[in-house]
């Protein structure tokens, strides 16, 4: 190309120009894909939160129907055995239940004992911002790590070798008993933590300058900092997915239940003072009409909508960079599905039917497990919340404690004596309010009794619900799966950058070769932080590692010398 002789020359050519850098119009698939990032996200979230809710109504719904069959099978058992008949045993699955029905008691007892909401709240709010923020990292962290012990220990503990007997007969004791007093303190340390962070969040919520919310706000885009400048394969990427569904998750319960608590705190506070929103701060108000309601909802929307458009940006800038498809994230649904059809790793991976192995109990199930979801823990947090909820609705301390007491003049008649041996037991000073004070007790037993049922026959017919569709789903995507294997190829480690072309693509290589050094690794790796086809034959055995497939990778399994 011949260089221009003078300035102006050089100004024609600069202002005469027509051609333009042909690489410019490969771009539009980075573009593309990184707007399509949310869609593929929403997705994969969406699917993946079912799948935790489904594990999760588990602990309520199914389990104490398998618990009641094991304790009447035991009862039985031990009925026929009295009476001369044959003894016979329980089996590992009714024990199973049995000791999962048993640590969820033992742990919300305790808990309900050893927790105050009162106390640990004003602990946490007396801390100052940057006590907070260690807080915050903190809680994370031994979330994470309680979860990733728990699920080890549970398996071990709900496992044939733990319950089945000996082949001479012998029932073990010991090992079981070990096992259940570590899983117990391992549910009750992980519902402490998790309890926590549900109060570290209310008093987030709650705080009047709104410094902690942005505090709160601010850590979650901390995340993008933490994520995207970072190398990333799918494996990775797999991983920080089933973190984000996990959080997404444990987030909107928590929130909910926030939201929930502050709604009846606000409401019960607003019929006394006439209108006004109670200790909440009122900086979240927009429209006046709606003050008490947009008050208490406004920050838990916040949030949730700051945590999707971190993992929006974060997965997006992820993809980027590493040159990812979006379709990648169809690959990890088909992961999903793929437990929830087969149900179980001993089938293996070449196994190609689509019938749902019955495994020896669903004490987590497989899906949940990958995601690295804690249903125990997070079962112990709702009743524990919902026991302090229940105890504000039923708060009647709203009585006038000015008035003077009503003391009816006596009567003695024959039924004066029974009513004043109930207003003992009752501990009513008046006899004859006694017996309307235990019809009031009956009566709201009963009206209690009665809505718990209800609620728990419609979770019932939800699991069901949600059970039958996702299996059904599951089982069509599994069915289909083959046809998105090339996905799967296109993202492999030795995949071509997205958006160069040819003429791109030489000049690269051209610039390797100037740079290029024989002692050096590094080069070989490519300017767009892609594995150098060339260096991807000698040493596809050492990058790649003990990971061939997607299948092969759960939530907390080591990848690329990293756990997301």
């Amino acid at each position: 190309m011949a260089q221009p002789s003078s300035l102006w020359d050089y100004l024609r050519e600069e202002v005469l120009a027509t051609d333009f850098d042909s690489t410019q119009e490969m771009k539009w698939e980075r573009v593309t894909n990184f707007i399509a990032i949310p869609f593929w996200m929403e997705k994969i979230i969406g699917f993946g939160f079912v799948v935790c809710l489904d594990s999760f109504l588990y602990t309520f719904t199914i389990l104490p129907l398998r618990f009641a069959v094991a304790l009447f099978t035991l009862v039985r058992h031990n009925v026929v055995w009295a009476l001369g008949g044959q003894r016979r045993h329980l089996h590992s699955s009714h024990k199973c239940d049995l000791l999962k029905t048993a640590l969820i008691v033992l742990s919300c007892t305790i808990l309900s004992r050893i927790t105050d909401a009162s106390k640990m709240y004003h602990s946490v709010r007396g801390q100052d911002v940057v006590k907070l923020s260690v807080i915050f990292n903190v809680l994370e962290i031994a979330d994470r790590l309680c979860c990733s012990f728990g699920q080890d220990l549970l398996d071990s503990l709900f496992s044939r070798i733990t319950l089945a007997r000996r082949k001479d007969g012998r029932q073990p004791y010991l090992r079981p008993a070990g096992f259940f007093l570590l899983s117990l303190a391992y549910v009750l340390a992980h519902t402490f933590v998790l309890f926590y962070q549900l109060v570290t969040l209310n008093v987030a919520i709650n705080s009047y300058d709104n410094a902690l919310l942005t505090l709160l706000l601010s850590n979650q885009f901390v995340e993008i900092k933490g994520s995207v400048f970072k190398k990333f394969e799918k494996e990775n990427l797999f991983q920080l997915t089933c973190a984000d569904i996990v959080e997404r998750f444990q987030l909107t319960l928590m929130l909910s239940a926030i939201g929930m608590r502050n709604l009846i705190e606000v409401a019960g506070i607003t019929a006394s003072i006439d209108g006004g929103t109670g200790p909440l701060p009122t900086s979240f108000t927009v429209f006046p009409s709606f003050n008490t309601l947009e008050t208490v909802i406004a920050p838990v929307a916040i949030v949730l909508a700051s945590e999707c458009i971190v993992d929006w940006l974060k997965h997006a800038f992820i993809t980027k960079f590493n040159h990812i498809r979006p379709a990648v994230y169809g690959r990890f649904m088909d992961v999903l599905c793929r437990d929830l059809v087969v149900a179980g790793p001993a089938t293996g991976r070449s196994s190609s039917s689509g019938t749902r192995k019955h495994t020896f109990v669903d004490q987590s199930p497989l899906v949940a497990r990958r995601l690295g979801f804690a249903a125990l823990p997070l079962a112990c947090l709702l009743v524990r919340i919902t026991m302090q909820i229940l105890g504000m609705l039923r708060d009647t301390s709203h009585y006038d404690e000015c008035a003077a007491p009503y003391r009816p003049p006596a009567r003695f008649t024959m039924g004066h004596g029974v009513a004043q041996f109930f207003a003992a037991i009752l501990g009513a000073r008046d006899p004859e309010s006694a017996v309307n004070h235990a019809a009031e007790v009956v009566v709201r037993s009963a009206a209690w009794i009665l809505t718990g049922l209800v609620t728990w026959v419609f979770l019932v017919g939800l699991k069901l619900i949600l059970g039958t569709n996702l299996v059904s789903f599951a089982s069509h995507r599994y069915a289909t799966m083959q046809q998105r294997e090339r996905e799967e190829e296109l993202n492999a480690r030795d995949r071509a950058p997205i958006g160069v072309d040819r003429d791109e693509k030489a000049y690269d290589a051209k610039i390797a070769e100037l740079v290029n050094h024989k002692e050096d690794d590094a080069t070989r790796i490519g300017l767009h932080g892609q594995q150098d086809p060339g260096a991807a034959g000698q040493d596809s055995k050492k990058k790649a590692g003990p990971i061939g497939s997607l299948m092969d990778v759960s939530r907390y399994s080591m990848i690329k010398s990293r756990i997301w």
